[in-house]
């Protein structure tokens, strides 16, 4: 015996329309959807640049079905593989990625980034306050520090936000003669901020590289894949990270991360993923 209706749905007449919904409740959200056309028309837009974007760098790079091939043991001259960097770098408009299911997380992948361009005595600078908390024990803030960016001699130092963005007076002066890296985190985290656009991202670069132009700018780029028609690679950023399990994955990857910028900066990265002498030709 199927269960009865709960009384709602049996309503009907004037105040009431198709599937039980009060008139009054389905007006609101005519109107609702009517005020915020303009942004889904924004979001849209978006969505098309960027769709056409990836399917361009697939075309070019003229991806196939032979590039889906399985391979096993060290990968060696893995079609697949090497095609899947070539497509990644040239969406996020740069001169080389890796993109790796052996990187388990965003943080794997960042870590890799870090151990990769920084050495005992250089110091990393981040100017978008504390990182995202997973990194606390990469970076040696937290925890036991072992294997940390702290016990192999690696500064750290940070600008803390002032109401929700950057110290921009702060930023003008912030580098020092070891400052290699300079860190920035593009997504809010758990901050009650806004997450920082392209073209915030853009402006931090370039005070940066005015003060050094050595000095290397990597983006944690979790979760801002894809918000807008440019990625921080695209305005002068040397390398960012990012997790394939969200923005780039589409929901349906299980695993993985990336790393793209530079091409030494990448391999850098890729031999500490890797090994020396291996890099990003394994896997």
């Amino acid at each position: 015996m199927l269960p009865s209706k709960p009384a709602w749905c049996a309503k009907g007449g004037a105040d009431w329309v198709g599937g039980g919904i009060p008139l009054k409740a389905a007006e609101l959200l005519d109107r609702a959807e009517e005020a915020l056309q303009e942004q889904f028309q924004a979001v849209e837009k978006t969505l098309r640049e960027n769709l056409a974007r990836v399917l361009r760098a697939f075309r070019d790079q003229r991806v196939g079905s032979h590039h889906f091939a399985g391979v096993s043991g060290y990968g060696h001259d893995d079609q697949g593989r090497q095609v899947l960097d070539r497509v990644f770098a040239q969406i996020m408009g740069c001169e080389a990625a890796v993109v790796r299911l052996q990187m388990v997380s965003g943080t794997h992948a960042i870590a890799c980034a870090l151990f990769g361009v920084l050495r005992p005595g250089d110091e990393l600078l981040s100017i978008t306050g504390p990182p995202y908390d997973t990194l606390e024990e990469v970076i040696g803030l937290r925890g036991s520090g072992r294997g940390s960016l702290r016990e192999f001699g690696i500064g750290y130092r940070q600008l803390d936000l002032r109401e929700g963005t950057v110290d921009w007076q702060a930023l003008k002066t912030a580098l020092r003669p070891q400052t290699r890296l300079v860190h920035i985190q593009r997504s809010c985290g758990y901050d009650w901020r806004p997450s920082f656009s392209i073209a915030q991202i853009a402006e931090m670069i370039q005070m940066v590289k005015a003060q050094n132009p050595e000095v290397v700018v990597f983006v944690d780029n979790c979760y801002g894949e894809f918000v807008e028609t440019q990625e921080p690679t695209h305005v002068g950023a040397d390398l960012i990270a990012g997790s394939l399990i969200k923005n780039p994955g589409g929901t349906l990857v299980p695993a993985g991360g990336y790393v793209a910028g530079r091409a030494e900066l990448v391999e850098q990265a890729a031999c500490r993923l890797t090994a020396p002498g291996i890099g990003s030709e394994g896997g």
